[in-house]
């Protein structure tokens, strides 16, 4: 009796192995500031991405996903709560406590992950809750989910060896190239962590401003005239061998057909004018495009985006409905068979069964966004934000109404709203509101009532 007791608690011990050992591991990885057709896979670039381009041929692209906010900060933390950050009042790259306070107390993604006891790492770019070297007490990345942390804590760095970069909170120089330093990093976590299930967060801070590339990188692009180009594009083809290696690194450990990996960009491209007095200007491609990084256009919130993993997501699949970068949050923690935060309102949706065929209904009907303008110094500098200007957009089906530099007042009439069939133009050229008045009017109106449900901006 005691051996066929024994014989069952061991079998029952070997299940709950084998089950730990099914849990999907996930890689999300995020790009900074690139063009949303610098992907040979999304427009024509003379940048070879065969990484990139692997997740795409095996995994699923979108066509349409766009991201929260046309910039950093808020982008991110759309992207990590599941939300409209606009919920807890954010609606720029301004760093307060008051609305640092309000984004502390989201649950973040890997939090789920982590209280469940997965290994989780932060690697790259972290740039939340705080503003530079200084981070709010509770806004480091191992307050907010992560086991592990080696990463600027600002929005952009010098990429060059030697740069002041942080692990766990203690400074240290770079020992190689930013780009490749990540990778570096994250091969390395998971050489430590491949044999349990892990969570990696790979924020590459490429290809954001200053513009700095290897000079082995920026020769492989002579045929390109633009010296600034030049530039940009040996930073991507960084960028993409650094991913390369991450990639392999599963194929090594024979976990890919385990791991679920994300990729997706921050917002648009920083483009090649001068209207932020050089900020942010990176030379990136968003044609055909409209706009750039700050526009509510879709050059600022329309990006890249590639789920794979071989297990659910179809490989070579291209899914052109509206998705959004809040979907991130509830298809891996579906994924994993872990349950969504409680309280904690989800703006996003599980993408998965959308994409096996599994639901064929929309994953939305619209998506609405709302951003603080940002405009130049008349003598060089950042770009400042202007608390009572902002641009608005909403859109629906093929429709998009978008309304620009509205600055807020009781006496100050809102300029007038543009709609643009994005069928017919993706450009966002030919300004058909007069024509569709009634459309106008009730996407105005659906604007109005997610606006009125969304927090006051927070200083």
């Amino acid at each position: 009796m005691l051996k066929s007791y024994l014989a069952l608690l061991a079998l029952l011990f070997l299940l709950v192995v084998w089950a730990e050992a099914k849990k999907p591991n996930v890689v999300l990885i995020l790009s900074d500031d690139m063009g949303y057709s610098d992907l040979p896979k999304f427009g024509k670039s003379e940048i070879p991405t065969p990484n990139i381009d692997r997740l795409a041929k095996e995994g699923t692209l979108f066509t349409d996903a766009y991201v929260t906010a046309p910039i950093c900060v808020a982008s991110r933390m759309g992207l990590l709560t599941g939300q409209f950050q606009q919920r807890f009042g954010i609606y720029d790259n301004i760093y307060g406590e008051g609305k640092t306070r309000l984004f502390l107390n989201q649950t973040l993604l890997p939090a789920v992950f982590q209280d469940v006891g997965y290994r989780t790492a932060h690697v790259g770019k972290w740039h939340l809750a705080g503003n530079g070297l200084k981070q709010y007490e509770g806004g480091t990345p191992r307050d907010r989910g992560f086991d592990e942390s080696v990463g600027i804590r600002g929005g952009h760095a010098n990429f060059w060896k030697g740069t002041s970069v942080f692990r766990n909170g203690k400074e240290f120089p770079a020992p190689e190239y930013l780009t490749d330093f990540w990778g570096t990093e994250a091969c390395a976590f998971i050489d430590r962590s491949h044999a349990n299930p892990f969570f990696l967060y790979l924020a590459y801070n490429a290809v954001h401003s200053p513009m700095h590339a290897l000079d082995a990188d920026r020769a492989r692009f002579s045929m390109v005239k633009d010296e600034n180009r030049r530039t940009y594009d040996g930073m991507l083809l960084a960028m993409d061998r650094s991913i390369g290696r991450v990639l392999d690194r599963l194929d090594k450990y024979g976990i890919t057909d385990n791991t679920i990996v994300v990729f997706l960009n921050d917002n648009g491209g920083g483009g090649s004018t001068d209207l932020y007095a050089g900020h942010s200007r990176n030379y990136a491609n968003n044609k055909p495009l409209s706009g750039h990084k700050f526009d509510v256009l879709e050059g600022g919130v329309r990006v890249p985006m590639i789920i794979r993993w071989p297990k659910l997501a179809p490989a070579g699949k291209a899914y052109g409905e509206m998705v959004s970068s809040t979907d991130v949050y509830p298809t891996l923690v579906a994924a994993a068979g872990l349950q969504m935060p409680k309280g904690q309102p989800a703006d996003g949706v599980d993408l998965l069964p959308f994409i096996n065929g599994k639901n064929s209904s929309k994953p939305h009907d619209w998506l609405c966004w709302q951003n603080r303008s940002w405009l130049p110094r008349k003598k060089g500098g950042f770009g400042v934000p202007t608390p009572k200007v902002h641009n608005s957009a909403i859109r629906k089906g093929n429709w998009k109404l978008v309304r620009l530099s509205e600055k807020i007042g009781s006496d100050i009439p809102p300029p007038a709203w543009h709609l643009y069939d994005l069928k017919k133009d993706i450009g966002e050229r030919q300004d058909v509101s007069k024509e569709h008045g009634d459309i106008v009017r009730e996407l105005a109106a659906h604007f109005d009532k997610w606006r009125s449900a969304m927090h006051p901006t927070v200083e």
